[in-house]
């Protein structure tokens, strides 16, 4: 949110944009194909085949007058691939028909808000359920084994939303999942996480789009999507929520993220006021580069920024505006 804001005027910044840019630029495995990755690896990594500009909603929000004034939810971009990518996107897509790609491409225009794509790959259906179940298990996981979350709180939220479903092994397992992962055994809550990964994974089917959605693909792997079945996609859903709602939105969380956004667009600033001077020697030759050759120069600088580790982040935002004699020792050393 705080890079596409700072690229507003600028192609914009999103994550899945931005790993398609890494894999296919910005790695240093190739002279200028990033990591050189095949087409089909890549059709899987994108799970958006439109630009920024294609999807990004009309109506623009207010400018604030301070970043401290900046609101999140005002400033979500659209998902999608940037404008400087575009050549990448299509070599992406040259195998496909004509018609394929422009069935691919279709964009789901909404009143409100940014506009979507509609279609993804095989591959990167796949992807998108494995990412999901990740998040929506291994980080609830996570935020039991921390203490973050309640027993009390995943009992009414999770649990009674699972015995409403219509799925015998789901209600079975809901009386005593709870019990098992909020047990001080280790191996009883990996006996859960591991039921219900199996459960979710073993439930993916793979579905025909010509067949269900009225597409007529001619290319396999645009053809065919894995998906998840009703129930299987409820039960997920009710994982995803409960740790969207007690885990990424607690006070606590919200307050490391404001604090971080902060850094980013302020150091997005500084960079950007003086590139030559401040920037390290690569990123200073690429953004000469850009210069030089009529490119987007802020791309680089969103690139910098959006590579940095969040310790490095911390420290390089010290070393530019916190004064020298306020600082501990190692804040110096970046």
């Amino acid at each position: 949110m705080a890079l596409h804001f700072m690229m507003r005027d600028h192609g914009g910044f999103e994550g899945n944009g931005q790993t398609l840019r890494i894999v296919s630029n910005l790695e240093p495995f190739s002279e200028s194909n990033g990591m050189n990755l095949a087409r089909r690896t890549l059709l899987g990594l994108i799970k958006y085949p439109q630009t920024l500009e294609q999807l990004t909603a009309k109506k623009t929000p207010n400018i604030p007058t301070s970043f401290r004034q900046l609101k999140a939810n005002d400033w979500h971009p659209p998902k999608g691939i940037y404008q400087d990518d575009l050549d990448t996107l299509n070599w992406i897509l040259a195998p496909l028909s004509e018609k394929d790609k422009a069935q691919f491409q279709q964009i789901n225009v909404r009143k409100t808000g940014h506009n979507k794509t509609i279609y993804k790959s095989l591959d990167c259906s796949i992807m998108e359920l494995a990412d999901d179940i990740a998040y929506g298990i291994h980080d609830l996981e996570d935020a039991i084994v921390t203490g973050v979350v309640r027993r009390e709180d995943f009992e009414q939220h999770v649990i009674n939303k699972l015995q409403h479903l219509n799925d015998e092994w789901l209600q079975q397992i809901s009386n005593h999942l709870s019990k098992q992962l909020f047990s001080q055994k280790t191996y009883q809550q990996k006996e859960a996480i591991g039921g219900l990964v199996n459960y979710l994974i073993t439930a993916i089917t793979l579905v025909d789009l010509n067949e269900t959605a009225g597409t007529k693909f001619e290319e396999p792997l645009l053809r065919y999507n894995a998906q998840h079945p009703k129930v299987a996609r409820q039960a997920l859903q009710i994982f995803k929520d409960f740790v969207f709602d007690f885990v990424i939105k607690r006070t606590e969380i919200q307050h490391h993220e404001y604090r971080g956004q902060q850094i980013v667009m302020e150091l997005f600033e500084a960079l950007a006021s003086d590139p030559m001077r401040l920037l390290p020697n690569n990123a200073r030759n690429r953004y000469q580069h850009a210069v030089e050759n009529g490119l987007n120069s802020y791309r680089v600088i969103a690139d910098y920024v959006s590579g940095m580790t969040d310790d490095f982040a911390t420290n390089l935002y010290q070393s530019l505006f916190v004064p020298s004699n306020t600082r501990n020792h190692h804040d110096l050393h970046i």
